[in-house]
């Protein structure tokens, strides 16, 4: 029975390896997701930066608009004056608008720069992550192709496994699962050298021993609490 109860442990095993290994995400997409993210990280950043700075600008070019109307306007009434009194007043107030003006332009320039320059670093970004992406989905496609495979090879497996698990005595096979669970999924090991535990590698009472190998009921490593079993010769 416990013959049996082997070729069901070394399926557990290799279904065991099997979903490890499905869960073990190939570091090549891990990095491509990885690199995905930051740039997506760095464009948000970037554009939001942008947009602050754009709306700044807009700001600045309205307020620009604005003083060189009321400069154009201080001018043609400074021409349409009826005294000179009151066309050297406007004349001051379009020398006022022209030198607040020139101030404004020269703050703007520099944001303008900026601008400009974030921009293009969006647009770098934005081209770095479409270049990415084509190698981002042959590289997905290629692990669902993985994984569905894996699939397929657990399924089998399973099914394999149920028809054996048929075969063992139920007490047995719940103890045997339920000792698989606590011990890191072995349940059951053989007696190593006659002697010793091929769980724990402790050494076993002889009469341990000697009941392991009547095969009479079930007998459990005193140390580790697994199966223990003596391979027939």
């Amino acid at each position: 029975m416990l013959d049996k109860l082997n070729q069901v442990q070394l399926r557990d095993l290799d279904l065991d390896a099997l979903r490890e290994e499905r869960e073990r995400t190939p570091e090549e997409l891990l990095a491509l997701r990885e690199r995905k993210e930051r740039l997506q990280g760095e464009l948000a950043r970037t554009q939001e930066k942008a947009g602050a700075l754009r709306r700044e600008v807009s700001q600045s070019e309205l307020e620009i608009r604005s003083l060189d109307e009321r400069r154009k306007g201080a001018s043609r009434a400074a021409l349409e004056a009826s005294s000179p009194k009151e066309a050297s007043q406007y004349q001051n107030q379009e020398l006022q608008f022209a030198t607040r003006l020139q101030e404004l332009e020269e703050d703007t320039l520099p944001l303008i720069e900026r601008l400009e320059a974030l921009d293009a670093e969006v647009a770098r970004l934005q081209g770095e992550l479409d270049a990415l992406e084509p190698e981002l989905e042959a590289s997905t496609r290629a692990e669902e192709a993985r994984v569905s495979a894996l699939e397929a090879k657990i399924t089998a497996l399973t099914e394999e496994r149920e028809a054996l698990a048929a075969s063992v005595d139920a007490p047995l096979l719940r103890q045997y699962e339920g000792v698989r669970r606590a011990k890191r999924g072995v349940g059951l090991v053989e007696v190593v050298d006659a002697q010793r535990c091929g769980g724990c590698n402790v050494r076993l009472p002889i009469h341990v021993v000697q009941k392991a190998r009547s095969a009479r009921g079930v007998t459990r490593c005193p140390s580790c609490g697994r199966i223990l079993w003596v391979k027939a010769a």
